[in-house]
């Protein structure tokens, strides 16, 4: 059988990166994989997006990681690439709610696999809004838990000229939003994204990095390729009260991109029931 340590232990990857997101991700790569992570210093991962919206994305969220991460490769000379891409979104059942979308790929060409991780959470800090006075500034700043989380302030919405990123201290806040508010007399304030200024973001991204790692590690039970992943979800565990099917998962399909073999892992919460909260009939409120 195939050993993962054989395959990856002891080669080197280029990680996409200009946020400092190795201070996350190499440490797991050394640790789980025997892999040495390498940030190459003339990439600019700004020209395939950001999050002012001053630069778009060239593609989707999981195609961009993937440019990213060969971008890395081509310039380290490596065939081992690693790119992460966030997003921030609506939550698709809660309507006020944002999402903070994190993937992370690992690209190997010697093997030829393209394998993702990801995690998904809703956040309060994804704001943004028009400021006329030193203490609106502050009170934004106390609404995104700052400076946890990085400002970042330009003289309206769709203006992007002399924007100012990366606004982590209170005397640096308060001076730069002193000198627009003289000038412009209303600014327009929101929060700073990009993971080396945004700790919960940094942390979201290190989770994503977990579950990245873990199919990487998770082999196919028929060709024995790295990658084996979850693809879907199938809803019917029971109620524990009333033994009606829930939305909650029976069991996972897993799939393997290489030979497309697929597998059901039945209860992947290891639960044969499901809380009676989740059931339509004992709770029907529950999707209301």
């Amino acid at each position: 059988m195939t050993n993962i340590s054989t395959l990856l232990n002891s080669r080197k990857a280029a990680l996409g990166t200009k946020h400092k997101k190795e201070q996350v991700i190499a440490p797991l790569f050394m640790k789980e994989l025997g892999i040495e992570v390498l940030v190459p210093t003339d990439l600019d991962t700004d020209k395939f997006g950001t999050f002012t919206l001053d630069k778009e994305r060239p593609a989707n969220q999981k195609e961009t990681a993937i440019i990213k991460a060969k971008a890395a490769m081509e310039l380290l000379n490596l065939d081992l690439g690693i790119a992460s891409e966030g997003t921030f979104g609506p939550h698709p059942a809660a309507p006020f709610g944002i999402t903070n979308t994190e993937i992370v790929v690992f690209i190997d060409n010697k093997l030829g696999l393209e394998i993702f991780g990801g995690h998904v959470e809703i956040v309060s800090y994804a704001q943004n809004t028009t400021a006329n006075n030193l203490e609106e500034v502050l009170e934004f700043a106390d609404n995104i838990n700052f400076p946890k989380h990085g400002i970042v302030i330009r003289s309206s919405e769709k203006k992007y000229k002399n924007m100012v990123k990366g606004i982590v201290t209170k005397d640096n806040l308060i001076e730069i939003a002193t000198n627009y508010l003289e000038k412009y007399k209303s600014i327009w304030l929101e929060t700073d994204f990009r993971a080396h200024v945004n700790k919960s973001r940094m942390k979201n991204i290190e989770v994503a990095t977990k579950d990245l790692i873990e199919n990487i590690k998770r082999l196919c039970p028929s060709c024995n390729t790295p990658g084996f992943h979850r693809i879907s979800p199938k809803p019917g565990l029971p109620c524990e009260q009333c033994g009606r099917l829930t939305d909650i998962p029976l069991y996972d399909v897993y799939e393997c991109d290489k030979c497309k073999f697929t597998q059901d892992v039945i209860f992947p919460h290891q639960k044969k029931t499901a809380y009676a909260g989740y059931c339509d009939y004992c709770n029907p409120s529950y999707k209301t």
